[in-house]
């Protein structure tokens, strides 16, 4: 058990970093982070925020680059 908390609480903090980042708030990635862990790195890395601070999808393979035809 005391292994995993310094691990948790530096994942809460890359999380947080992650949010700072992409112009989201620090604070509740890194609240959310102690909860809900590796949940929230998902979240971080298969999201993007879009106009109206709603998240929208991201292509995790491709990034974020919108498709042209």
């Amino acid at each position: 058990m005391q292994v995993y908390i310094p691990g948790w609480f530096s994942l809460a903090l890359i999380n947080a970093a992650l949010a700072n980042a992409d112009n989201r708030s620090p604070l509740i990635y890194f609240l959310a982070s102690l909860v809900l862990g590796p949940i929230i790195t998902i979240v971080l890395a298969a999201t993007k925020e879009g106009p109206g601070r709603r998240l929208r999808q991201v292509d995790l393979f491709r990034g974020d680059r919108q498709r042209t035809q």
